[in-house]
């Protein structure tokens, strides 16, 4: 699958690199498996264990932010899409609501008592579908940077050697003191004989380093975020799923699916810009993970009555779930 594999170059190399696959998320049937932090932590520690060579030849294998690409966040054409309809209100208790709010979307004159009775519904209520996205996903990335280190030595060290190397030592750089500050720290070196600490740097250091960020996008078939579907959602409400072949464009006279003007693959770079951020500092890319672990849509039913009043006709619409009258 798209979800797990490497480029062809990658898997290609001869060299003797350890096997990284295991620690990323792999995708197996449309199910995301990942692996839990102790894992990733004890498979992240073998390969700092392993011999110098092996470690050299994972650094030589890496790339550049783009080249190291993986995950099915880079293919959104390739994303199962899940598309789940939310159940809606029987259409009798819809229109009892309807018949209770009808006055009122005539404006303030519908305070009058002999109003509700001259107001005739139009036609039959009609069931319209409003589609959502919900995106999920993260993005992961191993990474080579390049780091000096610094260690403070004992008072009693005169040479320290790192890697058949001896490493000269230096007095710590200070920050501009006061005249005050500088007769302290001479009487303290002359009274107390208190050297002045002494460092040594290890320059050229390679880290492999790790980020992870995760995020989530829920927005309507014109890319607006919508708090009232994000609420909505928190109460579970029960929905169905159907198959993409099964889905309907227009149910008929009586139910309509609003065609989507904002696409998956839209969807899916929006979650991008969240999610995948390269590290600040970095030499060489090993991996660069961009997964989408959920891309479901979500229609949500509205039912949509007609009214008229003195040859003026007005749309009223009622929430399929709650019954809110929504403008």
């Amino acid at each position: 699958m798209a979800a797990s594999s490497r480029s062809n170059s990658s898997d290609e190399r001869n060299s003797p690199v350890p096997d990284l696959r295991p620690l990323f998320a792999e995708r197996q049937e449309g199910v995301v498996c990942d692996m839990s932090e102790d894992e990733r932590l004890a498979k992240i520690k073998d390969l700092l264990d392993s011999a110098l060579a092996e470690f050299e030849s994972v650094f030589e294998s890496a790339g550049t932010f783009d080249q190291s690409r993986t995950g099915n966040g880079w293919t959104p054409s390739s994303i199962p899409i899940q598309t789940y309809v939310i159940d809606a209100m029987p259409l009798d208790q819809a229109t009892k609501i309807a018949e209770s709010r009808k006055a009122r979307t005539f404006g303030p004159l519908g305070l009058s008592r002999l109003r509700p009775g001259r107001i005739l519904r139009v036609g039959d209520p009609s069931l319209v579908f409003f589609p959502f996205w919900r995106v999920r996903g993260y993005h992961e990335c191993f990474y080579f940077r390049g780091k000096t280190y610094t260690a403070t030595v004992p008072d009693d060290v005169l040479a320290v050697q790192v890697g058949r190397r001896i490493r000269p030592l230096a007095s710590q750089a200070k920050a501009k003191r006061s005249r005050m500050s500088r007769v302290l720290a001479s009487i303290g070196r002359t009274v107390l004989a208190r050297a002045e600490p002494r460092y040594f740097t290890v320059d050229g250091a390679t880290e492999l380093a790790y980020q992870f960020g995760e995020a989530s996008v829920l927005v309507n078939g014109e890319g607006k975020e919508d708090i009232s579907i994000e609420y909505l959602l928190e109460k579970k409400p029960r929905m169905h799923k159907i198959e993409k072949a099964d889905q309907p464009t227009d149910g008929g006279s009586n139910t309509k699916f609003v065609p989507l003007t904002f696409k998956a693959e839209d969807a899916v770079r929006l979650l991008h810009s969240k999610v995948v951020k390269p590290p600040l500092v970095f030499n060489k890319i090993l991996t660069n993970r961009f997964e989408v672990t959920e891309l479901t849509l979500l229609e949500l039913p509205v039912y949509v009555f007609r009214y008229k009043y003195f040859g003026r006709e007005k749309e009223l619409r009622i929430h399929g779930v709650t019954g809110e009258q929504l403008r």
